[in-house]
């Protein structure tokens, strides 16, 4: 026998862009969607249970756009960890509380970490991964990346995780240009995407003319940069890990001159988005250091088991750079243009992807995304834009159109608010409840479900 229940709300923000619908019933039936309307044209199925959110707003279950997931639970990344994946309650738990129902999880030390995560059991969010980064060497220092500089070997790394059960492939900062058109076009052949941090030997324009799909943390930068200033920045002392962090090109960059314009327009003609992950740089630039988010108030920390797993992996996981007090005064001006270019490159049409490259020692598990939405205001998007950066818009660079919107035949994954998260992208952290294909996994008050007579 089906199980039928309907959610009545004060508004439902679908997720897909379209129009919030007021005075709304969703009808779900064995947890999918079956209807989405107005309260009075249609009745409530008889024994149906009913969530009573005439007062709130339902909007769907959030996507963190850029997660590394599999590198923090993974046993294999940090063997010391007592018990198989004891990290991975920590994680999860936190994006449930959240209310991020799917992530991106964008590299990690095998592909094997993200199947078993994948087949947990646990009212956990739905991970949609890449498995390790594919990079050139050096590479990057993470654990379990694949690195190569042969062409033909990236091919078969490309076919070997694409039958392994990849949902896309990630490539990283020392990925030479030959090795990148290949692996674009090996991905591209299974039906694959490609997200790439880029910007080191590849540039992130041209990593677009190759037909790299996402680009991951605004990696656009020295191509930026105007001729009569190239010569000073290429004199800039190099820092450890600039290849895979530096802003420093910001400084020079026009974001109303030319050359931004010049790269709007090929991003905007290869459809081509941009997961701008500026939790990470505001938590450097900005702030100046690492951080976590204050608590306060002498009140239960629900995080703070997390909170110390993640100051055992600080290191590890550091967004920081060194910096020196000219990097710090210019920090500000980077950060300043970063965001006006995210703002310039949404007003083009460039598709945005709301990620906060959680979870690191810069960024919590679950809050972080909530941070991206208010910085995605703070570019130039709206409320009602940002919510759906983090919504329609990944589930579209997905290619899962189903999740991560309110539709007739999508899993009711929703999320229950206490305030308008289209006057105010803050809202998003007044969850009520959270609800995985119909089912409560966190309420955050008493419970509200009643059966109908």
């Amino acid at each position: 026998m089906s199980e039928v229940s309907a959610v009545l709300a004060g508004v439902v923000v679908p997720g897909d862009g379209g129009p919030p619908v007021h005075d709304a019933m969703i009808l779900v039936e064995d947890g999918r969607i079956v209807s989405v309307g107005r309260r009075t044209e249609r009745a409530v199925p008889e024994g149906a249970e009913v969530l009573d959110a005439t007062d709130a707003w339902v909007v769907p279950g959030l996507t963190e756009g850029h997660a590394h997931v599999t590198s923090f639970a993974s046993e294999a990344y940090h063997p010391h960890l007592e018990g198989r994946y004891r990290a991975a309650p920590l994680l999860m738990e936190s994006f449930v509380r959240h209310g991020i129902t799917t992530i991106r999880d964008t590299g990690g030390p095998d592909l094997g970490a993200l199947n078993r995560l994948q087949t947990h059991g646990e009212a956990w969010p739905r991970l949609f991964g890449s498995g390790p980064n594919l990079d050139g060497h050096p590479g990057g220092p993470w654990k379990g990346m694949w690195k190569t500089d042969d062409p033909a070997e990236a091919v078969e790394f490309v076919a070997r995780e694409a039958d392994g059960g990849v949902d896309f492939i990630k490539v990283y900062a020392w990925m030479g240009e030959e090795v990148l058109a290949a692996v674009v076009r090996a991905a591209h052949r299974r039906g694959l995407r490609v997200a790439g941090h880029v910007g080191h030997r590849v540039t992130g324009r041209r990593a677009v003319e190759l037909g790299v799909d996402a680009l991951e943390h605004v990696r656009i930068g020295p191509e930026l940069v105007p001729e009569s200033d190239r010569a000073e920045f290429a004199a800039l002392p190099h820092r450890p890990r600039d290849e895979m962090a530096s802003t420093r090109a910001w400084r020079y960059v026009d974001v109303d001159g030319p050359l931004v314009e010049q790269v709007l327009t090929l991003l905007v003609e290869h459809g081509t988005w941009l997961t701008p992950t500026l939790t990470i740089f505001d938590t450097v630039l900005r702030r100046g250091r690492d951080h976590d988010h204050d608590h306060g108030h002498g009140a239960p920390d629900p995080d703070a088991d997390l909170r110390a797993a993640m100051a055992r992996h600080k290191d590890a996981t550091s967004a920081m750079v060194e910096r020196d007090p000219e990097d710090e005064r210019l920090g500000l001006l980077e950060f300043e243009r970063l965001l006006a270019f995210v703002g310039r490159a949404h007003e083009a049409g460039v598709p945005i992807v709301a990620g906060s490259d959680t979870p690191s020692a810069s960024v919590l598990a679950g809050a972080g995304l909530h941070d991206e939405l208010a910085l995605l205001v703070e570019a130039g998007l709206s409320p009602f834009e940002a919510l759906t950066a983090a919504t329609g818009e990944p589930a579209r660079l997905l290619g899962t159109p189903r999740r991560g919107v309110l539709r007739p035949g999508c899993p009711a994954d929703l999320v229950v608010l206490d305030r308008d998260p289209l006057a105010d992208v803050t809202a998003t952290r007044a969850i009520r409840s959270v609800h995985l294909a119909g089912v409560a996994v966190h309420h955050s008050s008493t419970a509200m479900i009643e059966e109908t007579v």
